[in-house]
């Protein structure tokens, strides 16, 4: 029986819940236009929803499904789940976008604009609550909580599937997804440049540890790529194809570069680069986006 992905590269994500309800809140991504990456987005969607019982919703194509039927799945989900902020942020501005949009061609849903201002107060509200919950339980003491756990899940191997960037990205992702990135994004510009700061130098050096190096030692990039003891291809790919789908070669080269392994390198990408270079870079392409 062929391994699930939730129970294969997935085991050891904990941003895959809030990224997918973003996914479906999206619908369709020209971002991904390979087949077998639309094939890997609806296996994850069946599976994910196999998870929290809701398999009569597992027919093929939900995520190119009719906006009113999304849009009742991603309620549905929001509300079993608890998304976190970013994705609750992410999903009520996207709804703020659809509010400014003609939908006459939905003739079949003739409520869906009332459908989104409603889903929009919702979103916005839920995002007001859970602001105020994470200022007051205190945003640095759970930053650093996470920071943490994440940091010894990779000490501990839990990434080796990919590439020595593919773990660093995928580090830096789950905390951007997580407590780190809300104090990142509703802490003091003070707190911020700390957490920063001391992201950069652990990354860094636990990088150089995993390539034998020191932290400025240059390597040449495919080096870096065809770092890992283990296979990479598969669905480990795809799921860090996924995960990496926001980045463009012009704004994030190294990220993109990291992620989008089935493209060449951005002409961005730097060609020898050690480990506090690709750390640096990758901290900025990630965490700007973060506080955007």
């Amino acid at each position: 029986m062929t391994k699930t992905l939730l129970d294969g590269p997935g085991r050891v994500l904990e941003s895959v819940y809030p990224r997918f309800l973003v996914d479906l809140a999206q619908g369709d991504d020209t971002r991904l236009p390979q087949a077998h990456q639309q094939q890997f987005r609806e296996r994850l969607m069946q599976e994910l929803l196999s998870r929290v019982q809701l398999q009569t919703w597992t027919n093929g194509g939900m995520l190119n499904a009719p906006l009113s039927l999304r849009l009742t799945l991603v309620e549905k989900l929001a509300s079993m789940l608890d998304p976190g902020h970013l994705a609750l942020t992410q999903i009520a501005q996207h709804l703020a976008l659809l509010q400014k949009m003609d939908h006459r061609q939905h003739s079949a849903f003739p409520e869906l604009p009332q459908q989104i201002a409603a889903l929009y107060e919702w979103f916005s509200a839920r995002c007001r609550w859970k602001e105020k919950a994470l200022t007051q339980r205190g945003l640095l003491v759970q930053a650093g909580d996470q920071s943490e756990q994440i940091f010894t899940r990779w000490r501990a191997g839990a990434y080796n599937a990919w590439s020595l960037p593919g773990r660093c990205f995928i580090v830096l992702e789950e905390l951007r997804w997580g407590a780190f990135g809300d104090a990142c994004r509703l802490g003091s510009p003070q707190a911020v440049a700390l957490l920063l700061g001391d992201l950069r130098v652990k990354a860094t050096q636990h990088l150089a540890e995993s390539i034998n190096a020191a932290p400025t030692t240059r390597h040449y990039y495919h080096q870096w790529f065809a770092s890992s003891t283990v296979p990479t291809g598969g669905d480990h790919a795809d799921f860090l194809s996924w995960l990496g789908k926001w980045t463009t070669a012009d704004k994030q080269p190294v990220c993109w570069s990291v992620t989008q392994r089935w493209q060449t390198v951005a002409l961005g990408m730097p060609r020898l680069c050690s480990a506090q270079r690709l750390v640096g870079a990758m901290v900025e392409e990630i965490f700007s986006v973060n506080l955007a």
